[in-house]
């Protein structure tokens, strides 16, 4: 019996581009608003158009869902602004803020 690795990789990249992206997008959104959706949405498509031209189904597959993420995550910053202005959430300070006295 051969055991197949691809679904477990996939399952691990996926969690991990989700929980990098979460953090990501509210520490870019902190420091830069939304300067960089643009940029990153359109690094995704970049990193989608090497996905389908890759020849290994694994690595296109990692390609991939590193790419849609890479799309959501320019769209979130923008929803992130959103929740901002609307104080859904409070915008994100850097932790030497947070330490000093009021």
């Amino acid at each position: 019996m051969r055991l197949q690795w691809a679904g477990l990789i996939l399952a691990i990249v996926t969690f991990a581009t989700i929980g990098i992206g979460h953090v990501l997008v509210r520490r870019l959104h902190a420091r830069f608003s939304t300067l960089p959706a643009i940029p990153l949405f359109l690094l995704g498509l970049l990193v989608f158009y090497f996905s389908l031209i890759t020849a290994g189904d694994l690595l296109a597959g990692v390609l991939g869902i590193t790419a849609v993420t890479l799309i959501w995550d320019g769209v979130e910053i923008f929803r992130q602004e959103k929740r901002v202005r609307e104080s859904h959430t409070e915008p994100q300070r850097g932790r030497e803020e947070e330490s000093l006295p009021n």
